[in-house]
């Protein structure tokens, strides 16, 4: 029978690719999102420049259909990945399906806002009016708080699926996924703009 330091150390030894993998959740998440938003204004003719936290017109004007799928761009690819990763994670569990999987927890980010809490050095602000959602909500005659509760209503589910893959121990796995991707969240929001300024 293993000991205990022979469990905990298999334990690190499972749980760090998943480390390594959640580190680099958000710069990829941030990519795939912004980079929807490049792709769609460059297929609608606008001269866009993708920067790391979102993307330049260059001056040009989109129409209003457009600008709505311009807009949708990114949170589409942010749901796409996430219920294509949920759905290949009910099939096998692996760490790079578990970290895609969680792209679904987008709404989340807006929950200090909705609750009133202004966080902007985390990239959280309490000003919900220029985000993705508030012009999808528009879009759809909603409030911008009333749009994220519905995106959050429909993601929880979902998310709790994903907690119920883990493998255990969970909570391990858990705070290993969460410790990761906001450590990876910090890393891109510091850095990202030397990246992609």
């Amino acid at each position: 029978m293993p000991s205990t330091a022979e469990k905990g150390s298999s334990l690190a030894k499972a749980l760090l690719p998943l480390f390594a993998l959640s580190l680099l959740a958000a710069p990829v998440e941030y990519l795939a999102h912004e980079g929807a938003h490049y792709l769609a204004a460059r297929l609608f003719g606008a001269n866009a420049t993708l920067h790391f936290d979102r993307v330049s017109l260059g001056g040009a004007r989109l129409g209003p259909w457009q600008s709505l799928a311009f807009t949708a761009a990114g949170p589409l690819a942010d749901w796409v990945v996430g219920i294509a990763a949920l759905l290949l994670l009910v099939r096998r569990y692996t760490p790079l399906r578990l970290v895609f999987a969680i792209w679904l927890a987008r709404p989340l980010q807006f929950l200090p806002a909705l609750l009133g809490i202004d966080l902007p050095s985390v990239g959280s602000g309490a000003d919900l009016r220029f985000t993705d959602e508030a012009v999808l909500a528009r879009a759809v005659g909603l409030s911008p708080e009333a749009f994220i509760w519905l995106e959050t209503a429909v993601a929880a589910p979902l998310l709790a699926e994903i907690v119920l893959l883990m493998p255990p121990p969970r909570l391990a796995v858990l705070a290993t996924l969460a410790l990761g991707v906001f450590t990876g969240w910090a890393g891109w929001l510091i850095f990202g703009q030397y990246v992609l300024p």
